[in-house]
């Protein structure tokens, strides 16, 4: 099957399967969607809607279950992202100075290797060879602005010559309106695009509009071999997508930066499908930080189930200790920036300056405290909690952070470590597993990161109690159970991303340490479960959430 022909373009080798029936093979998604028309074959598990509150939408066509994949998004176009200091435009490595120029176009390469015909700079340098301009570039060790026009011209290239994807990603929002004060970038783009290349047929309202697109809608999708230069990509399909702040799907790149869409939790029919435009150690944060947050990057003002909900689905990740009766908790009246807060038990009621002084002078606190200082740490933590809820988001935070710390800083190696380290890291990943069932449940990113960090602690935990016998080879084969299952959760959900990527790295070596709990005391040959994920890709699908 993945060497069949697509069933819209007849474009051979094709590898996107139809999920559901198996007898349709596509190129691309942009093919796929539209075979979605096709009244012989209907079993793409999305429709594409408009509503007047958010323009595009993504909506369930079909019961989705967990960790299923949706789709697999072919990107427009992949590019350097903004300001970067000079890189090959086919590699994408850092320059050190001018080593070797395109024979084409004169754009500095990085060696002879990457004068590729069919590569990435293949786009832009199709169109510099109409004018031929000159590029001298004087500084390699600091960012040079026409790198910024990289990618709208490998946008605006498709324009002629694959304008069924530009179709697609020329109906994405720019959110141009919103606009404050002109971009000194976006000026620089348009005067390199006219006045150095002499490409003047691109209108500077089209230029500016696909700038507004890839500001809006692009994906840092992975950095490049030496990870020091970021990636952006912008996909027809997955920039259609709506935020929620606890969603039901995450979007990752993959080895040929085709960009992956997954259920994390069970999809009904009539559902809007969602990602969260946050990165995940931001999952947890209260509306205090996520409203004032989307509406300066996205533009808008989230409405979403869990922001209509002022308790957070009962977490409390944004409430604050009532002064009053010190039993309560405040929350918002309303979304709006400048409301009350009230208490739910005494109904004492404080001004939304008095919550906005607490806040910025308790993250100050935060942000001020080494990183690296547990004991630090755990002082501003005792602090917090007098004024914040134990679920709120800045308590959760200073956890994360001491988290972070517990095993992997000098002096706190897990082989060496007192068990109350052991169990102090092991509470506070169980704290952060209560708040991430109810704001962001099922095989989500927030899931896989607290999975990964209480496995190992959980570990030496057992291991210790069960040689001070404090505990019985039940009780220990029980505890490693568990640690498995953290793992295995690790694999499933970050295996499936790009190699060499955090996250992939991460479930990598969540592989390794499962394989040595399975051998020490399982015996059930979890390894080669982890490499039905690793090596062949095969994901778990889930019919219901009830890790």
């Amino acid at each position: 099957m993945g060497h069949a022909a697509c069933v819209v373009c007849s474009q051979e080798k094709s590898s996107l399967t139809c999920k559901t029936c198996s007898t349709a093979v596509y190129c691309s998604t942009t093919c796929q969607v539209k075979d979605s028309n096709n009244d012989l074959h209907q079993c793409l598990p999305y429709t594409i809607l408009h509503e007047e509150r958010c323009g595009r939408l993504l909506m369930a066509s079909r019961d989705i279950s967990a960790g299923e994949v949706l789709f697999n998004d072919i990107p427009g176009a992949v590019g350097p992202d903004n300001n970067p200091k000079p890189v090959c435009l086919n590699c994408y490595k850092r320059m050190p100075g001018l080593v070797y120029r395109c024979r084409h176009c004169s754009w500095p390469l990085c060696s002879p290797f990457c004068q590729r015909e069919d590569g990435p700079h293949a786009r832009e340098c199709q169109m510099f060879q109409k004018y031929s301009p000159r590029f001298n570039i004087a500084d390699f060790t600091k960012p040079c602005p026409w790198y910024n026009a990289i990618m709208v011209l490998r946008i605006l290239w498709l324009k002629e010559n694959k304008p069924e994807t530009w179709k697609l990603l020329d109906m994405l929002m720019d959110h141009l309106e919103e606009e404050k004060v002109e971009s000194k970038r976006k000026n620089g783009v348009i005067d390199f695009i006219h006045n150095h290349c002499k490409l003047t047929h691109f209108k500077e309202k089209e230029i500016r509009h696909v700038i507004g697109v890839i500001d809006t809608n692009a994906y840092i999708i992975g950095e490049n071999p030496n990870k020091d230069v970021d990636l952006q990509g912008l996909f027809p399909i997955t920039s259609i997508l709506n935020h929620s702040c606890t969603s039901n799907t995450i979007c990752f790149a993959q080895d040929d930066f085709t960009f992956a869409c997954r259920a994390v939790m069970p999809i009904k029919k009539g559902e809007e499908i969602t990602t969260n435009y946050l990165h995940y150690h931001y999952h947890y944060f209260g509306l205090s930080y996520r409203q004032p947050e989307l509406s300066e990057h996205w533009h808008f003002k989230c409405n979403c189930h869990r922001c209509r909900d002022y308790t957070e689905f009962g977490t409390m990740s944004d409430a604050l200790v009532c002064t009053d009766c010190e039993e309560g908790r405040l929350t918002p009246l309303n979304l709006n920036a400048d409301a009350e807060w009230v208490c739910g038990t005494c109904y004492a009621s404080i001004p939304a300056e008095s919550v906005n002084k607490a806040l910025n002078e308790n993250w100050d606190l935060i942000e001020e405290t080494p990183k690296f200082d547990i004991k630090a740490l755990l002082a501003v933590l005792h602090k917090l909690l007098r004024v914040f809820d134990e679920n709120h988001y800045y308590p959760l935070e200073v956890k994360r952070r001491i988290i972070e710390n517990i095993g992997e800083t000098k002096g706190y190696e897990y082989e060496d470590l007192a068990e109350a380290w052991l169990e102090k890291k092991v509470n506070f990943c169980r704290d952060h597993l209560k708040v991430q069932k109810k704001l962001a449940p099922g095989l989500s990113e927030y899931r896989a990161y607290i999975s990964n960090h209480i496995a190992e602690p959980l570990y030496w935990l057992a291991k210790k109690r069960y040689m001070d016998k404090k505990c019985s080879s039940q009780d220990l084969n029980k505890t490693m159970e568990e640690v498995a299952q953290h793992l295995l959760l690790v694999v499933q959900i970050w295996g499936p991303y790009r190699k060499r990527s955090t996250e992939r790295l991460t479930a990598e070596k969540a592989k390794d340490f499962l394989e040595m709990v399975d051998e020490k005391y399982l015996h059930k040959s979890l390894g080669e479960t982890a490499d039905e994920v690793l090596l062949d890709n095969k994901l778990k699908i889930y019919r219901s959430i009830n890790f």
